[in-house]
């Protein structure tokens, strides 16, 4: 039932925004420089594979820029790259006037990266200075925290992983500049204590740290900034795929974060050497539910049971599983509201599929006995209903079921509103309609060592 958020739509969006400033850039030959590093053969794995992921990320760069009609010069800095090599390359870029931009692709060799602060801070486009730089975060951080916010109406609490590192750090000092409740984790940390936040986000670049011990039904979004090619070509990100299916909303690897960053940097050097004032890429608001809507409809079942059991056969006004009764006039016939007609005695003994319409228009008349031991499955008539409502109430469904009901309806959006049945959603936060007849929720799995 997870819905993912793809980071490609997003960059989509954004090459049809900034598309119409190609034919202002072009012409003027500006470009952008990228600088990435090269293993060499004897590097250790894991470096190697660090740097492949530096280069997919390099090269969507390339592509990105050069659809909004700047020239890219990708520079691939050879194994055993000295000091003095790079210096060089920096110097040179900061003082060609026509490179507008420069990005030096992370992790430099640990003996190159004190010289990345030669950087001119006016071509930092990428917040590599830090308190330097004209820009508060990475270009990475900075999207993430821009597809948080439409999930993030309402003071979440939000878990942070890996919030010591470059891309962790940035995304912290957003959050929290924006007001945002944080839980920060880092190397040492008991990472399962995730399941208390509200949404996740991991940029540790740790494969598979994140798995079904750690994420709940009722995280409204994970967000997974992992990117690690594998190889067999495939590429892994922190969050196991055994746990895809657990959250509300994730951004999937590949496709999800990587894609954002992109469009941020093209929206960052559109406004900064086009027009400042271009349009921003948006994530639009989805519907979830909050964790104590999940929690209302969890302890709902051993009351809702009791109460259809004592119902039953009954023609008195029952409420539904949340203890909301509904009057007439409705329309839809899994949502009925009057009493039947029933002239004769009637035993149903298993699962009844009424496919016509009907008509009621007044108080049940009961000449005959009625015993009712299957639910009734209505699928098909319309039902024209004027009358008082005699219902036991429905089995409560599973939340995130009733979320994805809600998304296939076009149902309320995040952080607000009311729900489908007319009332204030719970604790302010978007619309949690009662489901009838779904199986309860799975109990999740015990929980498993940390980090």
């Amino acid at each position: 039932m997870t819905e993912h958020v793809s980071g490609r739509d997003v960059l989509r969006q954004a090459k049809e925004l900034y598309q119409p400033y190609r034919d202002a850039v072009e012409p003027t030959g500006q470009r952008v420089a990228i600088i990435r590093f090269e293993p060499a053969a004897t590097d250790p794995q894991d470096w190697r594979v660090r740097l492949e992921a530096s280069k997919v990320s390099a090269e969507q760069k390339v592509k990105s820029f050069e659809h909004l009609g700047f020239k890219a010069d990708h520079i691939v800095m050879p194994p055993g790259t000295t000091r003095a090599q790079f210096a060089e390359t920096l110097d040179r870029a900061n003082q060609d006037p026509a490179t507008r931009a420069i990005i030096v692709q992370f992790p430099p060799p640990a003996h190159l990266r004190p010289l990345v602060e030669r950087m001119d801070p006016a071509k930092d486009i990428d917040a590599l200075l830090k308190g330097r730089s004209q820009y508060a975060a990475c270009a990475t951080a900075e999207g993430i925290c821009r597809v948080v916010q439409p999930f993030a109406q309402d003071d979440p609490t939000i878990a942070v992983v890996g919030s010591k590192g470059f891309v962790g750090q940035g995304v912290v000092h957003t959050l929290r500049e924006q007001g945002h409740r944080l839980m920060e984790l880092d190397a040492g940390d008991d990472l399962r204590r995730v399941r208390d936040a509200d949404i996740v986000v991991s940029v540790t670049g740790n494969p598979g740290i994140l798995g079904p011990d750690h994420l709940r039904p009722h995280h409204r979004l994970v967000v997974d900034s992992g990117f690690v090619p594998q190889p067999d070509g495939s590429v892994r990100g922190d969050v196991q795929r055994a746990a895809y299916g657990i959250p509300q909303h994730l951004t999937p690897v590949p496709g999800g974060i990587g894609p954002v960053e992109m469009a941020t940097l093209m929206e960052r050097v559109v406004r900064r050497e086009v027009d400042p004032a271009a349009p921003s890429w948006k994530v639009e608001p989805r519907p979830y539910l909050t964790k104590e809507q999940m929690a209302q409809g969890a302890s709902a079942a051993p009351a809702a049971s009791v109460a259809a059991a004592a119902g039953r056969g009954s023609t008195a006004g029952q409420g539904s599983a949340a203890g909301q009764a509904t009057s007439a006039t409705q329309g839809a016939p899994e949502s009925r509201t009057t009493s039947a007609k029933q002239t004769g005695s009637t035993s149903q003994t298993g699962p009844t599929n009424q496919t016509g319409s009907a008509s009621q228009t007044g108080p049940t008349n009961q000449t005959g006995s009625t015993s009712q031991t299957g639910p009734t499955n209505q699928a098909a008539g319309p039902a024209s209903q004027t009358g008082s409502a005699a219902q036991g109430p429905p089995a409560p469904g599973n939340p995130v079921a009733q979320a994805a009901k809600l998304r296939g309806a076009g149902g309320a959006g995040s952080g607000g509103g009311t729900n489908t049945a007319g009332g204030p959603s719970a604790g302010g936060g978007p619309a949690a309609p009662v489901r009838p007849q779904l199986p309860q929720q799975p109990r999740p799995p015990a929980p498993g060592p940390g980090r």
